[in-house]
C-alpha cells in the first residue's frame, strides 16, 4: 500500500508544477501497473491456495503488465475508454505515469529479479537496487504530505488565462 502512495504522491508532485486537467489520469498511470498485475495475481493466488488449483499462468500471467511493453498495451486499452478527441492526451498521461512508476521502481532492490526493460528483444532483468522495496513505508507519509500541499497550492488558486 505504501508503494501505491509513493507512486501517486510522486505523480502529484510532478504534475503540480503546472495546473493540468489530466493530472488524475497521470496519477492513475502510476498505480495501474501494480493494480493490474499484482491485484489479479494476488486474488488468483488466494483462489489457487484456498479454493481450486489453477494453472501457473493464472497467477504469473499478469506480470507483463508491470513491464514496459505491457504498460504501453495497458495504456492503449485504458485510453480507449475515453472520448476519441482526448485519447492521445490520455494515452500520453497514462504512459507518463507508468514510466514514472517504472523509474521509481528501478531504484528498489527486488532481490535480483528486476525489470525486463527491453522485452521481447532483451530478457535480462535490470534495476539500480539502491533502496529496499520496504523503504516506501518510511517515505510514504512525507511524500503524501508534500503532494497534498503541492496540490493545494496549485489547485486552490484560480486558473490563469
Amino acid at each position: 500500500m505504501a508503494d501505491l502512495v509513493t507512486h501517486a504522491a510522486s505523480a502529484v508532485l510532478v504534475k503540480s508544477v503546472r495546473r493540468d486537467p489530466l493530472m488524475p489520469v497521470f496519477v492513475a498511470g502510476t498505480f495501474l501497473p501494480d493494480v493490474c498485475s499484482r491485484g489479479p495475481a494476488l486474488a488468483l493466488g488466494w483462489i489457487h491456495t484456498h479454493w481450486i488449483k489453477l494453472p501457473a499462468v493464472a497467477t504469473y500471467g499478469w506480470e507483463p503488465l508491470h513491464q514496459p511493453v505491457g504498460m504501453l498495451v495497458l495504456a492503449f486499452f485504458v485510453s480507449m475508454f475515453f472520448e476519441a478527441s482526448n485519447r492521445r492526451a490520455v494515452f500520453a498521461n497514462l504512459v507518463g505515469g507508468m514510466f514514472l512508476h517504472l523509474a521509481i521502481d528501478l531504484f528498489q532492490d527486488h532481490h535480483g529479479v528486476g525489470y525486463v526493460l527491453g522485452y521481447p528483444f532483451v530478457t535480462q532483468g535490470f534495476e539500480f537496487a539502491l533502496i529496499g522495496s520496504e523503504a516506501t513505508v518510511w517515505a510514504a507519509p512525507a511524500l503524501a504530505g508534500a503532494a497534498f500541499f503541492a496540490w493545494r497550492a496549485v489547485y486552490r488558486r484560480p486558473p490563469q488565462p
